[in-house]
């Protein structure tokens, strides 16, 4: 049984009556919805399907009332900054209404701990009649409505039971999961009183962020998520503009991006080999053909609606309709002859290896401090949203007078887990942080802790690609390490750098020892 399934019989035995879920089942249903619009297991639901309805537990039904919104789904498929901010948002409420149960499971400490206390019981005071019915009446009292059957158990301990083991743990399940149902029914009352407010703010933000990203393309959301990720959870206009400022860097370096985007391997679904098709430019429409349409199709292309699906698009009453077909791309669109053209194709086998992990060296001594520590937060933004996109492992080595390393993956979930309102209990993530200490540069430590990365015994950094960050005031490290160094390169690691200096900088004696250096060039401002 693979992971999937695990999760879904986990979802399918906890959905249906059977208690409630830990508070990161619910994270991963978001994350499912976010990632591909299903929903825990069973694939997309649109409000026609009502499938809520079915489900014992309240923050399920909610969540997958919500998800079945279509503006919603439409504006989390359509931005990956979307997808985020719904996350966090509905994250957040998530985790507040599962507090809101603990709190209250912890008010009922003492009835839980007389349950165990009823259980210790000898036979003579079981078997006492006066103590069992005033027990039975009190436990009747406390919960009413059905939620423990006090008549059954009078009705069997009258009839000769009430010494009976097996009776009496029956009752104390019974009255667990009485109280248990208190604890869920306090969950469902702060899901009454705060959702409706919640679902509206999620609209209101999700409309905001959507605006920031509307018609700028995959690279500007790319962007925009950067910013997001500086941010503490919380949907602010204003300190999202504050952070595109750093992110906008990259406008002014733009050697930043192009360094990390040759990093790593082109992923290989075939073997050691794959076939690439190399196209011409050039398309011919026929002489004779009138139009460049040649008929009708199905798509989500806004540009090429019929004019019936645009009537749709701005009518109240089926306005739902089409945003449940755009998501779908089975909107009614023309097909053009220049699109489906066949220019002549020419198909070739290319060598192909898996995408490496990458590890990011970054030098914080004090000669970083000011623009280079502003383009290195620019820079650390790329490279945790690249590795994010690309699903690759990721690690920070921070050197100076010391060493520091860093998992930048699990330093970005628990930043992610943080924003919601989970506690350092509720996760299991080493904590991580860049400082930026002062003082001089020593390489030495930062290239063993490399070289011990590469050769690690889990082989989790094989055929890495390895990032320098600095600007190489450092001195040449001892002949066995440039030694390792090289051998590394001969492996398949490849080895890049950052080089960021004040203008008119010389050339570094470093750049032999890489596979590639760039230079990234600041004007140093001077003050009198």
């Amino acid at each position: 049984m693979n992971d999937l399934e695990h999760q879904t019989e986990y979802w399918n035995w906890h959905l249906h009556g059977h208690g409630t879920m830990d508070v990161r089942q619910y994270l991963k249903m978001i994350e499912i919805f976010v990632d591909t619009g299903e929903v825990a297991g069973r694939g997309v639901v649109w409000p026609e399907d009502e499938p809520w309805t079915e489900y014992a537990d309240p923050l399920v039904r909610y969540l997958t009332r919500l998800m079945a919104d279509p503006q919603i789904k439409a504006s989390v498929l359509g931005s990956r900054l979307c997808g985020k901010v719904f996350y966090a948002t509905v994250g957040r409420f998530v985790v507040a209404a599962k507090h809101e149960g603990e709190f209250f499971a912890q008010r009922q400490w003492t009835e839980r701990n007389r349950v165990q206390q009823v259980l210790q019981w000898n036979a003579s005071r079981r078997g006492n009649a006066e103590a069992w019915q005033r027990l039975i009446a009190q436990i009747g009292s406390d919960h009413p409505d059905g939620e423990f059957d006090s008549e059954f158990y009078r009705t069997m301990f009258a009839r000769g039971m009430a010494t009976d083991d097996a009776m009496w743990a029956k009752m104390a399940d019974d009255w667990t999961r009485a109280i248990d149902r208190r604890r869920d029914q306090a969950v469902e009352q702060y899901v009454r009183d705060h959702g409706s407010a919640q679902e509206a703010t999620l609209a209101g933000i999700l409309r905001n962020a959507g605006i920031q990203v509307a018609g700028s393309g995959a690279a500007a959301d790319n962007r925009a998520v950067q910013a997001w990720q500086e941010m503490n959870g919380r949907w602010s206009e204003s300190e999202f503009q504050r952070r595109m400022m750093v992110v906008k860097l990259q406008d002014r370096y733009p050697q930043l991006e192009q360094m990390v985007n040759i990093m790593g391997r082109v992923p290989s679904s075939g073997g050691a080999s794959r076939l690439s098709a190399a196209s011409g430019r050039s398309m011919k429409i026929a002489h004779s053909a009138g139009s460049d349409i040649d008929g009708i199709t199905t798509g989500s292309d806004l540009n090429s609606l019929l004019p019936i699906e645009m009537a749709q698009c701005v009518d109240d009453d089926t306005e739902n309709a089409f945003l449940y077909r755009y998501v779908r791309r089975q909107l009614q669109v023309f097909r053009y002859k220049s699109n489906v053209a066949s220019p002549s194709r020419r198909l070739s086998p290319e060598h192909a290896s898996r995408k490496g992990p990458m590890i990011v060296c970054i030098d914080t001594s004090a000669s970083m401090h000011g623009v280079p520590q502003r383009i290195i937060k620019c820079l650390l933004g790329i490279v945790e949203d690249v590795a994010e996109r690309q699903r690759r492992d990721c690690f920070l080595i921070d050197f100076s007078v010391s060493v520091r390393a860093i998992d930048l993956m699990l330093r970005r979930k628990r930043r992610q887990y943080e924003s919601i309102g989970l506690t350092p209990q509720e996760y299991a993530f080493e904590k991580g942080h860049l400082p930026f200490i002062g003082g001089g540069t020593d390489a030495r430590g930062m290239m063993e802790l490399t070289f011990r990365l590469l050769g690690a015994e889990g082989g989790s950094y094989v055929n890495a690609d390895v990032l320098w960050v600095s600007d190489f005031l450092i001195d040449f490290p001892s002949e066995p390490l440039l030694r390792q160094m090289r051998q590394a390169r001969q492996g398949g690691t490849r080895f890049y750098a950052l080089r960021i200096v004040p203008e008119g900088t010389a050339p570094s004696q470093w750049a032999a020892h890489f596979d590639r250096m760039s230079d990234v060039a600041y004007r140093l401002i001077r003050r009198f």
